[in-house]
C-alpha cells in the first residue's frame, strides 16, 4: 500500500521563500555586529578629536598667559587724595616665586582716561564746577622704578610692600587712570591692569562768555572819613603858608622889569621865504658868492698883463 504524504510541491517552497524575504527587509542594515562595530569606531574617533582640539587649544592658552601676567599685584587705596601736590599708592607685590635679584626693575605705566576739569561757567560765575572729560588714545606716563625684595639682611622674598609716589611736576594732575606694571627685563606683567583714580583741584579754567575784571567801588566807612577829615586838617597850616607867601611873589613880579620891548625897538619883520634850503643869509654873506667870481676874473686879468708885459 501506498502511505499519504504530505504535499509540499511547489506552492509550499514559494511561501517559505517570501517569508524569510519579509524578514530579511524588516531586519535594519545596522543590526549587524559588522555595522554596530563600525558605529562604535566613529563615535570613538570623533571623541578623540574632539579632546585633541580641547587640548590643543589650552596648551595654546597657557603659555600666553603666563607670558602676558606674572604674579600679582594689589594696591591698599585706588583712589588717593592729593597731599602737597603729591599722591601715594601702598601697594604688595607678590612675584609668584623667589626671584633671582634682590631688586627689579619694573616699569610702571599710567594712562590717563579721565581728566577732572574745574571750569567757572555763566552759570557758575563764582564757584567752579567739576567735569569729568573722557580722554583716548593718549601717551602714557612711564616711571621706572627699582622694586626690592630683600631685608637688610640680603634674603630675597616673593613678596614685598612697595610705595610709589605720584607728583603734579612729573606730568599727574587729578583723574583716572589705567596703570599696567611689568618687568623690564623681558616685558613680562605684573598682575593685572589696574583703575586708579587721583583726587584733587586742578587748575580753574574761565570757560564765561563774558569776563568782567573790573574792581567794585568801596563805600566810604566811618574809618575812612576820620583819616579824610585828619588829612585836611593837616593840609591847612601848608595852605596858610602858601597864602603868606604868595603877595610877596606877586610884588617881585610887580617890581622886575617887564620883558616886553617898546614898539620901536621891535626886531624887524622878517621876509617871507624864497625857496632854497630855507637858511637866512645876511647881506655880508649873501654878496660874497658874487664877489668872489669878480676877484677872481680881475687876478686873471692881471696875469695876463703881466705876461704880455715880459713878452714885451
Amino acid at each position: 500500500m501506498r502511505t499519504a504524504r504530505p504535499r509540499t510541491g511547489h506552492l509550499s517552497q514559494l511561501g517559505a521563500r517570501r517569508q524569510r524575504a519579509a524578514r530579511s527587509h524588516a531586519r535594519p542594515a545596522h543590526a549587524g555586529p559588522g555595522a554596530a562595530r563600525r558605529l562604535d569606531g566613529g563615535r570613538r574617533l570623533l571623541l578623540a578629536r574632539v579632546v585633541a582640539v580641547a587640548l590643543a587649544l589650552l596648551g595654546a592658552w597657557l603659555p600666553a598667559t603666563a607670558a602676558h601676567a606674572a604674579g600679582t599685584v594689589t594696591i591698599a587705596d585706588r583712589s588717593p587724595k592729593e597731599d602737597g601736590g603729591r599722591w601715594k599708592l601702598k601697594m604688595t607685590i607678590n612675584y609668584g616665586g623667589t626671584p633671582h635679584l634682590a631688586h627689579i626693575p619694573m616699569l610702571f605705566s599710567f594712562t590717563p582716561t579721565m581728566h577732572y576739569e574745574r571750569a567757572l561757567t555763566d552759570q557758575s560765575p563764582e564757584k567752579p564746577i567739576l567735569n569729568k572729560i573722557p580722554l583716548q588714545n593718549q601717551q602714557s606716563i612711564n616711571e621706572s622704578m627699582d622694586v626690592g625684595f630683600s631685608d637688610g639682611s640680603g634674603k630675597v622674598f616673593s613678596i614685598t610692600k612697595f610705595d610709589f609716589v605720584l607728583r603734579r611736576d612729573r606730568g599727574f594732575e587729578a583723574g583716572e587712570y589705567d596703570l599696567v606694571i611689568k618687568r623690564a627685563s623681558d616685558g613680562v606683567q605684573m598682575g593685572q591692569k589696574q583703575k586708579i583714580t587721583l583726587q584733587g583741584e586742578n587748575e580753574v579754567i574761565d570757560r564765561r562768555a563774558i569776563v568782567f575784571t573790573g574792581e567794585k567801588k568801596k563805600k566810604d566807612t566811618s574809618a575812612d572819613k576820620a583819616d579824610k577829615a585828619d588829612a585836611e586838617k593837616s593840609d591847612e597850616p601848608a595852605k596858610e603858608e602858601e597864602a603868606a607867601s604868595e603877595p610877596a611873589s606877586d610884588a617881585a613880579e610887580a617890581d622886575a622889569p617887564s620883558g616886553d620891548l617898546p614898539p620901536d625897538e621891535a626886531p624887524p619883520p622878517v621876509e617871507p621865504k624864497q625857496g632854497g634850503c630855507g637858511c637866512r643869509l645876511t647881506p655880508d654873506e649873501a654878496a660874497t658868492p658874487l664877489a668872489l667870481p669878480l676877484v677872481a676874473l680881475g687876478a686873471a686879468a692881471a696875469f695876463a698883463r703881466r705876461r704880455r708885459a715880459r713878452r714885451g
